[in-house]
């Protein structure tokens, strides 16, 4: 066991070496840009400076050429239609054409057609040639704007890191987002790792259980939170944020992003509407060119191509109308930008030393929030190594019977060999011990060494703890359960039946437990064999000191790790509960537990034990220090014994039945088989039993009395170590040994303690 611990630990160490090297990534990342005017490639900035670019130049070709176009279509549509009027020389000739011989006709066409088709020809190749001139210039263009822009940009950001928020500004920009997710990859990944290591003190503190500090993980949570914050920022608002903040630090100044689209959104809109206007034109241009279309082909032999040429023709001239609109506007645009852009590098210029202070800048805040976040996964994975290390030396160096610590010696070789042959106070599991591997060096296995407590545990009269066990558990974590209740309640012939239940196996196959050989496993055999053979009750349990623990050994059936823990069960005295005081070593021994048994007599008058269960809150809060109307998160059991023995009773219902053979059918109905182990199986009992309490103690409170400390993490279970069949005998020599729910306190303290095993 205490080897499957180191494995753990070694494990969770490479993991926080994972999380350093993960966490120096951060610091690995690319250096900021030094300026914006030197934006590397496929950066965001440098993409939203190129992609304004485009968008300015498209609009501003979009507009030039719709302006050519519009102009050629609306002289194109005067003209056929000055054509087609009657009169027109258009019209005359085509008259005359229709008078003359055929063959004079079809002569006269072919010399047309053969004349026109390399003019079409050769004005397609010019429209291509001035097409590839438009776009070297749209390029050289493109890379003169995205400049403009940039430099805009940077000129916006010298200006805006003049004030402490323009300087922070930088740190939300969206160059930074990857540089972002690293750290949170880093911190989530330490984060996940110590919840990991934490996972039962976490579930405790959720399901009940008493959880250890966990300040180191609760300050990770909200800086793993923080980065995730700031990471989802710079991922889905892009600058927004970066843009906001440079503008306070720049006066209310707009920002060159915003500015540049306000340019660009009436040109936008000059478009919308030349496009609409073309759109008009087009369409009546269409309509008159087929109609005149028509009339050629009227006047011309059938199979002449005129008209598809004079159609081709007109549509090349359209275009190199817009082609040639362009050459004439982009050189006095890119003359207008290069003016732009001298001027703005004057000004940089004059502000050389604020870019490179703000170059340096932004240099040292990377830096400095790489460190930053470095030293948070790194000093967070020491922090979690030292505590982890603080804990496993904690329970190593734990008495379990009286917490004391620090107190443990090992002991020699001949006690330890008496031990071994059952003579002492040693928990050990035979096969388990000698799996360990031998030691070479010594007579004695690894683990197999034991070691005693030397706490003095009272002064008068003076008494040591002397709890003496194998250092093969020391490293375990160890869980520790009382039994409390007034004097015969039913705790220890319910604990000798647990006993005897677990060692022969009778529980389900889900639940894992392992019996240590201890002193109290022997005087539990003994009143096993009583209760068994000689069927003769339980007698009174000691009250000199505190009772030497029975030691199970447990797996839970987690699945983000199987864990073992010893389960230390304490059977205390009557007199514990209901006599003394919290000054006593005993009693606050008792109280200081992971979760309690409670028991309650049900064939008891409900006074005592109202009584001693008013006396254990009180003293609970008292010794725990819980401050009036705060709740503690241990868990209590409160378990209903003998419910065999109920059926002597008589308690009429309104209805005629009785209460207790109601009770009795009930918990048949909710498990006909008796061993589901799953959370709705043990509420439904605990509510079965709630309402019986209603009538066996009608004037008796116990939620209330429980909850004002507990709050909901407590559960009734009914149980009986005898059985259920021949109910109502208090002859164990006439009872037939067959025990009801003596399993499930057990499972469910557990289960709260942040182990899981319910089904």
């Amino acid at each position: 066991m205490a080897h499957a611990g180191i494995g753990r630990s070694r494990g969770a160490r490479l993991c926080s070496v994972g999380l350093l090297f993960a966490s120096s990534l951060v610091a690995s990342l690319p250096p900021a840009r030094a300026a914006a005017a030197d934006l590397p490639e496929g950066s965001p900035a440098h993409t939203d400076a190129a992609q304004l670019a485009e968008r300015y130049i498209a609009a501003f070709v979009v507009r030039q050429r719709l302006k050519a176009e519009n102009a050629f279509l609306a002289g194109e549509l005067a003209r056929i239609e000055a054509a087609s009027r009657s009169g027109s020389r258009a019209r005359a000739l085509l008259e005359q054409l229709q008078w003359i011989t055929p063959g004079m006709r079809q002569e006269l066409v072919g010399m047309l057609q053969e004349n026109s088709g390399p003019l079409v020809e050769n004005l397609t190749e010019s429209a291509r040639q001035l097409h590839q001139q438009v776009q070297q210039l749209q390029a050289q263009w493109q890379t003169m704007r995205t400049s403009i822009n940039a430099q805009r940009c940077l000129l916006f950001e010298v200006k805006g890191s003049r004030r402490v928020a323009g300087q922070l500004a930088w740190l939300l920009s969206v160059d930074n987002r990857w540089f972002w997710l690293c750290g949170v990859v880093a911190v989530a990944g330490l984060v996940a790792v110590l919840f990991h290591d934490r996972r039962h003190e976490i579930r405790r503190l959720l399901s009940g259980g008493r959880a250890r500090a966990l300040k180191l993980s609760q300050f990770l949570t909200a800086a793993l939170l923080i980065l995730v914050v700031i990471t989802a920022a710079t991922f889905v608002m892009g600058d927004r944020i970066y843009q906001s903040l440079l503008q306070v630090g720049a006066g209310g100044e707009a920002f060159p992003h915003d500015a540049i689209t306000a340019e660009i959104a009436p040109l936008e809109e000059e478009v919308a509407a030349l496009r609409s206007r073309h759109q008009q034109l087009a369409g009546q241009h269409d309509r008159a060119q087929g109609a005149w279309r028509q009339v050629l082909a009227d006047s011309l032999p059938p199979d002449a191509s005129l008209p598809g040429q004079w159609q081709a023709f007109r549509a090349g001239l359209l275009e190199i109308t817009g082609e040639l609109a362009l050459l004439e506007g982009l050189p006095r645009a890119m003359a207008a930008d290069r003016s732009t852009l001298e001027e703005l590098g004057e000004e940089l210029g004059t502000a050389a030393e604020a870019t490179a202070r703000l170059s340096q800048m932004k240099q040292w805040i990377r830096g400095l929030l790489g460190v930053a976040l470095l030293a948070l996964a790194g000093g967070g994975g020491v922090l979690f190594w030292c505590g982890s290390q603080q804990r496993r030396q904690a329970t190593a160096s734990t008495c379990p019977l009286c917490l004391g610590r620090n107190k443990l010696e090992v002991l020699g070789e001949g006690l330890s060999q008496s031990l071994r042959h059952g003579r002492g106070t040693v928990p050990f599991s035979d096969r388990r011990v000698a799996s360990l591997p031998e030691n070479r060096d010594s007579p004695l296995r690894p683990g197999r060494t034991p070691v005693r407590c030397r706490n003095v545990i009272s002064r008068k009269p003076y008494e040591e703890c002397g709890y003496t066990f194998l250092s093969a558990y020391r490293a375990m974590d160890k869980l520790c359960f009382p039994t409390l209740g007034i004097p015969q309640a039913g705790k220890t012939h319910w604990l000798a039946m647990l006993y005897w239940a677990l060692n022969r196996g009778d529980y389900p196959r889900r639940v894992k437990f392992e019996r240590l050989r201890s002193r109290s496993s022997h005087d539990f055999d003994m009143i096993v064999e009583e209760i068994l053979n000689a069927r003769i009750g339980t007698a009174a349990t000691q009250r000199e000191r505190v009772p030497h623990p029975l030691v199970f050994n447990f797996r839970d059936h987690d699945r983000l790790g199987r864990s073992h823990v010893l389960v230390n069960i304490f059977d205390y005295s009557g007199e514990v509960t209901a006599d003394m005081g919290v000054e006593d070593y005993r009693r606050r021994r008792a109280l200081d537990a992971h979760g309690f048994f409670f028991f309650l007599d049900p064939t008891f008058p409900s006074e005592p034990q109202a009584k001693a269960l008013a006396d254990f809150r009180e003293d609970l809060r008292q010794i725990k220090g819980i401050k009036a109307g705060r709740r503690t998160r241990v868990p209590v059991a409160l378990c209903v014994s003998k419910i065999d023995v109920l059926a002597a009773q008589s308690c009429a219902l309104p209805d005629g039945g009785d209460a207790v053979q109601r009770f009795y059918q009930e918990l048949s109905e909710i498990d006909p088989t008796g061993e589901a182990l799953t959370p709705q199986v043990l509420r439904a009992r605990s509510r079965a039993i709630a309402r019986l309490r209603d009538l066996i103690w009608p004037d008796w409170q116990i939620e209330q009395q429980i909850d004002d400390l507990f709050g909901g993490r407590y559960l009734f279970f009914p149980l009986t170590p005898v059985g259920l069949e021949g109910r109502g005998e208090t002859d164990l020599s006439l009872r037939t040994i067959s025990p009801f729910g003596l399993l499930e306190p057990l499972v469910w303290l557990l289960q709260m303690n942040g182990y899981p095993i319910l089904e």
